[in-house]
């Protein structure tokens, strides 16, 4: 079981409000890396990492 799909089964049981909290602190922390960060391949990496966060947050976020 993946980590969105553990998620996304606990926001259906009522924790929606504390994954969404957890999930925006991650891409927060990850956006900011990713602005500090000056090694260019690590930047992409965590782009890509961004990328499918900010999707899955967006499905989450669907269910409310």
């Amino acid at each position: 079981m993946t980590r969105f799909e553990r998620d996304l089964k606990d926001a259906k049981e009522g924790n929606g409000i504390e994954v969404m909290k957890r999930r925006k602190a991650e891409i927060e922390k990850l956006e900011k890396a990713g602005r500090c960060e000056k090694n260019g391949f690590k930047r992409t990496c965590i782009a890509q990492e961004l990328t499918r966060l900010k999707a899955e947050y967006s499905k989450l976020d669907e269910l409310f």
